[in-house]
C-alpha cells in the first residue's frame, strides 16, 4: 500500500504515537496489521494494540 509522506505527520496519527510511545510509521503499520493489509513480519513483535474507536478514526483518514 502507497502511503503519502504528509498522512505520517497528521495529528491524530501523531496523538497515537505519542500516546503509544512509538513513531507514526509504526502506527500505520500496526493499523494495516490489524486490517489484515499488511502481514507482520518475522521480526516484529506487536506491541500494542490499537483500540476500535482509534481503528474507525484511521479508516477514515486512509479512506479505507
Amino acid at each position: 500500500m502507497n502511503i503519502p509522506d504528509e498522512l505520517y505527520e497528521n495529528e491524530v496519527i501523531c496523538f497515537l504515537a505519542e500516546r503509544y510511545h512509538t513513531s507514526s510509521r509504526e502506527i500505520v503499520r500496526h493499523f494495516l496489521v490489524q486490517t489484515g493489509d499488511a502481514a507482520p513480519s518475522g521480526n516484529d513483535l506487536i506491541k500494542f494494540r490499537l483500540e476500535e474507536n482509534e481503528m474507525e478514526i484511521l479508516c477514515g483518514l486512509m479512506n479505507l
